[in-house]
């Protein structure tokens, strides 16, 4: 490949990236380390943002479509919490297994029926692969009225064991609004 060539397919891929950091839509906590769903559906504190997370390696991110990101840009860590209108009828089994279409080549490891802050919940672990990154994830896809929360976290397997204390910490500081 020539230098001409290289150089235009390095340059592309260069300022897309640049583009994607620096001008992509961020989500801001409010004060505390709390965030407040705009839809009404949810809030959320997060203890051990202290006032800033990046101090702490998360990030607060925007996704289309995707209610609330947070990722951690060092170790790929990522947790996410979205909102769906729930079918008439719909199980949670079925609403589960939809959810984890993404993951490629899955294993579930385990699968239970709970109770989630008094809401019926299915709570799945699992490993498997997103976007050649082999992972290890923990699920809940808990009953709202009229709603559905998925709420996803998902790391490197070798980083989850050091990683999902801080989501089993964050599970602690949702809050519903909805009955």
């Amino acid at each position: 490949m020539s230098k001409t060539s290289l150089r235009y397919l390095v340059f592309p891929l260069i300022l897309f990236s640049l583009c994607c950091s620096a001008c992509a839509h961020q989500l801001k906590p409010a004060a505390g380390g709390s965030y407040s769903d705009p839809k009404g559906h949810f809030e959320l504190t997060l203890p051990w943002f202290k006032d800033h997370p990046r101090e702490q390696g998360w990030q607060l991110l925007s996704w289309e479509d995707v209610d609330f990101v947070l990722w951690d840009r060092g170790s790929g860590a990522t947790m996410v919490v979205n909102v769906t209108p729930l079918k008439q009828g719909a199980d949670l089994i079925t609403l589960t297994n939809h959810l984890l279409i993404a993951f490629e080549g899955k294993r579930i490891i385990s699968r239970d029926n709970e109770l989630f802050q008094g809401r019926e919940a299915v709570k799945t672990v699992l490993e498997g692969w997103v976007e050649r990154t082999e992972i290890k994830a923990e699920v809940y896809v808990v009953r709202g009225a009229g709603v559905c929360y998925d709420i996803i976290f998902w790391a490197p397997r070798d980083v989850f064991p050091s990683k999902v204390e801080a989501f089993h910490q964050f599970l602690v500081g949702i809050t519903f609004l909805q009955p």
